[in-house]
């Protein structure tokens, strides 16, 4: 069984190495922009439920297969109401984020494109600094023109991530 599955994987690696991606074209630049939506996970999860957000992003294609650049946007993580250990509710505020981020994106196969966005979120809204920001995704190439992503995306926060899982579609202009 374990040569089966060893056997399986090396034929797997292989066609993604020898799969033409033709996603990406040498020198091309790329403009676009996405909406997503996601909801919070793990050391926020019982602060914020849920997270919308726009990305704008320019890639600039160093080979048929390897682009780099940088995004931006807005996101906003929606404030749940908490229970206080006395027993009363409060609501806790919106958070809003603009992140600043270098991209890389990666199309191993055709029409699927891998990447991260790292950098800082800047925070807007009142008592918030921001963080540390890092946002890998896994893309898929509906046509050339939208693309339908899902990811994860994090935000450290003084030591304590903001973490939300992310899908999206975005438009290339």
């Amino acid at each position: 069984m374990k040569k089966i599955i060893f056997i399986t994987i090396i034929a797997f690696v292989g066609i993604i190495v020898t799969t033409e991606a033709q996603t990406i074209e040498k020198g091309s630049q790329i403009y676009g922009i996405g909406l997503n939506g996601g909801f919070v996970v793990r050391d926020f999860e019982e602060i914020y439920s849920a997270n919308i957000g726009i990305d704008l992003f320019y890639l600039y294609a160093i080979s048929d297969r390897i682009a780099l650049g940088a995004s931006t946007g807005f996101a906003n993580y929606f404030g749940d109401e908490i229970t206080m250990a006395s027993g009363m509710t409060e609501d806790v505020d919106n958070a809003q984020f603009i992140p600043v981020a270098g991209s890389v994106r990666v199309s191993p196969i055709r029409n699927i494109i891998l990447g991260a966005d790292v950098g800082y979120a800047i925070g807007v809204n009142e008592d918030n600094e921001g963080g540390f920001y890092l946002s890998p995704r896994a893309t898929y190439l509906i046509n050339e023109k939208f693309p339908l992503f899902t990811g994860y995306r994090s935000i450290d926060i003084d030591g304590i991530n903001l973490e939300s899982i992310q899908f999206g579609i975005g438009i290339k202009l």
